[in-house]
């Protein structure tokens, strides 16, 4: 018998990612991400999507996410050119509060999931509430 009721299906994630895959960001808070990266056995090249180089953090790599007078298609082909440069890094997406959101085409969340790249969403607060799921390695 086919339910006739809609189901109720929350917007955000019940369980935490093992680890960041292409196609499927995670999220985590600055503290985390740190914490989560030292777990790992090998350690990956991270590049910070940011709209400024200082607000990088733990020694990753600066990625211009806004330039001024540079359209979102420019900042999308820098993006692209980056992945074939480096085609093992991450990325950490720089979401956290006072941070300028990066120029992009479409809607964030959208363009994120379209990446076939590990991608660290970074957030300020509870990354838990976010739209993408947590980021915790398996004990």
């Amino acid at each position: 018998m086919r339910r006739k009721e809609p189901l109720e299906v929350e917007s955000n994630w019940k369980h935490p990612l093992p680890m960041p895959m292409p196609f499927q960001p995670v999220c985590v808070t600055e503290l985390e991400a740190i914490e989560q990266v030292a777990l790992l056995a090998v350690q990956p090249r991270i590049f910070m999507w940011t709209d400024f180089e200082r607000r990088c953090i733990n020694n990753w790599e600066f990625l211009a996410s806004v330039r001024q007078g540079v359209p979102p298609q420019g900042i999308e082909a820098e993006l692209n050119a980056w992945m074939e440069q480096y085609p093992t890094a991450w990325l950490a997406v720089d979401l956290r509060d006072g941070v300028m959101m990066p120029s992009t085409s479409k809607p964030i969340e959208e363009f994120l999931a379209e990446l076939p790249r590990p991608v660290m969403v970074i957030v300020s607060r509870d990354s838990q509430s976010e739209i993408w799921p947590n980021w915790v390695l398996p004990q």
